[in-house]
């Protein structure tokens, strides 16, 4: 039996196309509730076994954006980023 390596496309899309859990705080892939209260959202991820910290943010939305333009850095075209409101 030929053992299959994944390339970084199908990683990612195994690891990020799990849903996401029912207790999570925030509806954005990728932003957590922080204990800070100045700067009550975190926004990070997971690549490859790699924890990539993106940074805390004041605002919801912010944190997701930058999560956004972080992954894409990161991981490219195929990256499963979230679906953010027009301002």
């Amino acid at each position: 039996m030929v053992k299959r390596h994944m390339n970084d496309r199908d990683y990612y899309l195994s690891q990020a196309s799990r849903p996401l859990p029912k207790n999570k705080f925030s509806q954005y892939r990728g932003v957590q509730k922080a204990s800070n209260p100045d700067k009550p959202y975190r926004a990070s991820f997971r690549y490859k076994g790699k924890q990539y910290y993106i940074g805390m943010y004041a605002d919801e939305l912010e944190a997701a954006r930058a999560y956004n333009r972080a992954v894409l850095a990161v991981i490219g075209d195929y990256a499963i980023i979230n679906e953010l409101p027009d301002d």
